[in-house]
């Protein structure tokens, strides 16, 4: 069955997809031949990875595409409404917490593609894209196997997931293979709400061997995880090293210590959904249209909470505090490395292998932490922003960050607002 890159998607002429101004014999100005529009359907809480988006709108200036976003899932009549008005070419819709499921019948005619929809029970002649949870799990155990912990565990997220199920087979089976054991834990049916499953979930990690390697389903169950152990006293990553998975920084960046988590390609998965919505446009015959199609890890964001080696090498706990504080104020990798004792060279092995980065990709992640914190938190103006983060010249800032994230300062902005 051909894959959706068999199918080409040319930037369209600009003469018919772009609005278009003629100046009539009268003297006045009217537009014709509006610019086709995708809507996008995003939750309310802003949960949604600005990647999803970002991978959209890539295929969607490709091909002379606008991409109008909704916050919210519509009623019928609004959904009817907002059709009439945009006439779009097609809608993507993202199931996340608050629409575990949408009905497609809202749609009628109209081509969508789910975000994050269940596979088993998508409808019939529906399309989705999600992320490949199994990958993720198998990435997680590889992650966790190589720092050496020989003791496993999972954590479900909250409520009953397909993706967070997919994850506690994907992990067992890792671990299985490679001769070790999962632990996972079960809320109590005797326990009431949130409070209850926080007991259990504490006297749960109580009771694991130590040390252990813990995967959480998400970044929120993970930070849940990580305040539940530091309430009963149990060092992060000493005795129990901690893994999430979505790589929100708000998230991530705000646990005590900093949550490691596996980002899934978020931009893939858009630029997936974006060129299904082209394929059902231009009539792509349906046996050459896959309805469910996925897309994996990108990378593993490594922080402080699985950092084991970085707890036994004194150097390079020393060096992490002192990015932690000066990365924004001009700091340069060569005084990192003169923290410790060796040449520039071991110290950079060194420290790549406790944290997987090299001192100065450090240095830039704190500096696109900052950033990014900056963008989202404040209206300070870009010049602003470039000096609280350590750069000299906006321009530096601007590329930096392009190069680190595929958009624009004021793109990223937006998707935070």
């Amino acid at each position: 069955m051909p894959h959706l890159k068999s199918i080409p998607f040319k930037k369209e002429k600009a003469s018919h997809l772009r609005k278009k101004t003629v100046p009539p014999s009268n003297g006045l100005c009217y537009t014709t031949h509006p610019m086709e529009t995708i809507l996008y359907f995003q939750p309310p809480s802003k949960t949604s990875a600005p990647g999803k988006f970002a991978g959209v709108q890539e295929i969607a200036e490709t091909n002379g595409l606008h991409v109008q976003t909704i916050d919210g899932f519509p009623s019928a009549e609004r959904l009817r409404e907002l059709t009439e008005f945009w006439r779009p070419i097609g809608a993507i819709a993202e199931c996340g917490n608050e629409y575990t499921e949408v009905d497609v019948r809202l749609f009628g005619k109209l081509p969508v593609v789910f975000f994050s929809h269940n596979p088993d029970t998508l409808p019939a002649r529906s399309f989705s894209v999600s992320h490949d949870s199994v990958a993720t799990a198998r990435l997680a155990a590889r992650e966790l196997m190589t720092t050496g912990f020989t003791n496993f565990a999972y954590i479900p997220y909250a409520e009953r997931r397909y993706w967070s199920e997919a994850r506690e087979r994907g992990f067992s089976t890792a671990l299985t293979l490679n001769g070790f054991t999962c632990r996972i834990f079960r809320t109590p049916l005797k326990a009431s709400g949130s409070t209850g499953r926080l007991y259990a979930l504490r006297r749960f990690l109580q009771s694991l061997p130590k040390p252990c390697a813990v995967f959480a389903a998400n970044d929120v169950t993970a930070a849940e995880t990580i305040a539940a152990a530091r309430f009963m006293g149990i060092g992060i990553p000493e005795e129990i090293a901690v893994i999430g998975v979505d790589n929100y920084e708000q998230i991530c960046e705000h646990t005590s210590p900093p949550l490691t988590s596996i980002e899934p390609d978020f931009r893939r998965g858009g630029n997936l959904a974006a060129m299904m919505i082209l394929a059902q446009q231009r009539k792509v015959d349906a046996p050459r249209l896959e309805r469910h199609m996925t897309f994996g890890p990108l990378r593993v964001a490594r922080r402080a909470s699985t950092r084991l080696l970085a707890a036994q090498d004194r150097s390079v706990n020393e060096a992490l505090s002192l990015i932690r504080h000066e990365a924004c104020a001009g700091l340069h990798a060569e005084k990192v490395a003169g923290l410790f004792p060796c040449s520039r060279r071991m110290a950079d092995i060194r420290f790549r292998k406790a944290t997987g980065r090299s001192i100065l990709e450090e240095i830039h992640a704190v500096q696109l932490e900052r950033a990014k914190q900056l963008l989202r938190d404040t209206s300070m103006p870009l010049k602003s922003i470039a000096d609280f983060c350590g750069f000299t010249h906006p321009n530096s800032l601007r590329k930096f960050f392009r190069h680190a994230t595929g958009m624009t300062l004021g793109d990223w902005r937006a998707t935070q607002t």
